[in-house]
């Protein structure tokens, strides 16, 4: 089994387009979580073969909004790393995708599998999947325009809608890959992920799939791999609470420890607390990355609750730095 699983994982490096996926695991994109600093952060701490950022409107970004325009940062350690984009406008979608593509990054990614109403509303995200022609019609026209890989991330469906018939049709179209979370969009993040139906759709598909959804810890990425053939996991949810999991799944694979976990931690804390320490935004924002991020990483672990209830009182990076430390004393004593 050991020997099965080594091969799952670590044989299975592949190719979107001409960028090389190696570990065949990907970081999915996270609304207001997968910045720059978030990604780089994931892809040091080891087993991240891809990264992806959080979704970008292409609204903004052919609007020419200072905001929105600054969420392509991305730092060079990061790569390979895809940019997200979301829009129901074919004519903006590609417009988009060209200035994504001037930022020099490996891939640029199609969102159609937000569920947010926001979102929708505005005919973007999973609402696509409610009409495979404009759908279509959005991926062929950003595929005309940039010479990057053109990915896309779906959900299964809107309701009970079948989508690998639209899948099909991106593969006609020249899309390098395709994610697929295992539910539809009226499911949101309820019930469970039809592994099964990701499994189909990676069955009838020639390119690269993802598979995305309920993998919550090493093992179940594991069982992914062998019960849908799929050729990359994708992780989201787990990876805000477990930032090693992409690490802990090729540590499982080789059968070695994953080291201490307390350590661990207040190590990738320190190390992100640095990173959005030295970047151009204002102290607020600072704060509140710093509240959201260590509250994510500190649970689970001993002392954790000590650190979340002092994040309330801080008014600097440098009082959480103390936070850490003292815990990490306490935790020693």
């Amino acid at each position: 089994m050991l020997q099965s699983t080594r091969m799952t994982v670590l044989d299975k490096s592949f190719h979107i387009g001409g960028v090389l996926i190696d570990p065949p695991l990907a970081l999915a994109p996270m609304a207001e979580v997968t910045d720059t600093y978030y990604r780089s952060l994931v892809k040091e701490l080891g087993g991240a073969g891809l990264v992806v950022s959080e979704f970008i409107s292409a609204e903004g970004l052919t609007r020419d909004n200072t905001r929105t325009k600054a969420m392509l940062a991305f730092d060079e350690k990061e790569r390979p790393v895809a940019i997200q984009i979301y829009g129901g406008d074919p004519d903006r979608m590609d417009d988009a995708a060209a200035i994504v593509e001037e930022q020099g990054v490996d891939i640029v990614d199609v969102n159609m599998g937000c569920p947010v109403r926001k979102v929708v509303s505005s005919g973007a995200g999973s609402a696509l999947l409610k009409d495979f022609d404009r759908a279509a019609r959005v991926v062929e026209k950003i595929k005309k325009r940039v010479k990057i890989p053109v990915t896309v991330k779906v959900r299964k469906g809107w309701e009970s809608d079948d989508v690998i018939p639209l899948l099909k049709r991106f593969e006609d179209i020249g899309v390098a890959s395709i994610a697929i979370h295992g539910r539809t969009r009226n499911e949101a993040y309820t019930g469970a992920s039809d592994w099964g139906y990701i499994a189909q759709a990676k069955s009838e598909l020639g390119i690269p799939v993802f598979g995305n959804g309920d993998v919550k810890t090493p093992a179940d990425a594991i069982r992914m791999f062998e019960t849908t053939g799929v050729d990359g996991v994708m992780i989201g949810r787990a990876a805000l609470h477990n930032p090693f999991i992409f690490r802990d799944i090729l540590a499982l694979v080789n059968g070695v420890p994953t080291g201490n976990e307390v350590d661990r931690r207040i190590d990738a804390m320190h190390r992100y607390l640095a990173k959005i320490d030295g970047a151009p935004q204002v102290i607020n924002w600072k704060l509140h990355k710093a509240r959201t991020v260590i509250g994510w990483f500190s649970k689970g672990i001993a002392h954790g609750k000590d650190i979340r209830n002092g994040l309330a009182d801080i008014t600097s990076v440098a009082d959480v730095r103390r936070l850490l430390d003292a815990a990490r004393v306490r935790m020693a004593a």
